[in-house]
């Protein structure tokens, strides 16, 4: 006899949960976390073990330090397709670097200043010709992956000193080195658009450039960093993913720009710019990273974790262009 107002009260009190999670929008992006790793931990016990989750933190890392650059750029209206290229670019000239005999920071530098080049390029064409940014970095992607194996030939360049392999997997308290840089970025990435004027003029141009520029925001000026930023990411991201293989490949992060934007917009990020947070991309690329490893201890063929992606982003633009309505 009672169990109808009970049931009427649970779904009550579920939904008065969901209501008030609107304060706090990533609250959603944890609960799907905890349900989507207790369904998987219930289906797969390897995925508790600390070996496999070693191993999703670690590819959640190289996929959030890159996605934060990309939110940056999505936060002012535009996007970046060269990131696996840049990543793959990056990584490979710190390899070069490094059978050279260049020092580890130095190579490591390189790398990630190559980055930043690819998204000086990004930025300046895009602006100083007006032509839209997915076609420009459309068109780089290209640029970057084909240098990366004319570099080569297509050949593997490895043989590293025991410290840059360390930076790619060591450990550091228990957690892997990356993940640790990928906190350190959060936080700073967090504090540079809350607390920073520039952060608050990337927001303004998203939110309404025409305004931004009439209240003195130097736009073009400002598009450009961005772009270098997540370049500078894209990077960044690619040294420590060679680190971590061992090995520079002249087709490594082939479709990591899918990951990568997926990562912002499940995160919460509008396509059209003007919002989204740090902490919802880290959130984001961690759904993804779990929903990716669940594919392979269910040992679900490649082709369904692409499919899974591309459908992942298309939802997400429905579920932003709903919310913008």
């Amino acid at each position: 006899m009672n169990a109808q107002p009970e049931t009427q009260e649970n779904n009550s009190l579920l939904a008065n949960l969901w209501e008030r999670a609107k304060d706090f929008p990533e609250s959603r992006l944890i609960l799907a976390i905890l349900i989507g790793g207790a369904l998987l931990a219930w289906q797969a016990e390897v995925f508790l073990s600390g070996r496999n989750l070693r191993s999703v933190m670690l590819a959640i890392s190289f996929s959030a330090i890159a996605a934060m650059g990309q939110l940056l750029v999505i936060l002012t209206g535009r996007i970046d397709l060269s990131t696996g290229s840049t990543m793959a670019l990056s990584g490979m000239i710190t390899a070069l670097s490094l059978v050279a005999g260049v020092p580890v920071p130095i190579a490591m530098a390189i790398g990630i200043c190559v980055g930043g080049i690819v998204g000086f390029v990004n930025g300046f064409i895009s602006m100083r010709f007006g032509i839209s940014s997915f076609i420009v970095t459309l068109g780089t992607l290209q640029v970057a992956r084909g240098i990366t194996v004319g570099l080569t030939e297509g050949d593997t360049v490895s043989g590293f000193a025991d410290i840059f392999l360390f930076i790619g997997s060591g450990r550091v308290a228990g957690l892997p080195l990356p993940v640790w840089i990928m906190l350190v970025l959060l936080i700073g990435f967090t504090i540079f658009l809350k607390y920073t004027a520039t952060g608050r003029e990337i927001f303004a141009i998203g939110g309404n450039e025409t305004a931004a520029r009439l209240a003195g925001v130097k736009v073009s000026r400002l598009q450009v960093l961005v772009f270098v930023i997540a370049g500078m990411m894209a990077g960044l991201a690619g040294v420590l993913l060679t680190a971590r293989l061992g090995a520079a490949v002249s087709n490594a992060s082939v479709g990591y720009e899918l990951i990568v934007i997926a990562s912002v917009v499940i995160g919460g990020a509008s396509l059209s710019g003007g919002a989204g947070t740090v902490l919802g991309v880290v959130l984001g690329a961690m759904l993804i990273g779990i929903v990716n490893n669940a594919l392979v201890l269910l040992v679900v063929p490649t082709y369904w974790q692409q499919t899974f992606t591309g459908a992942v982003i298309v939802a997400a633009a429905l579920i932003d262009q709903m919310r913008r309505r």
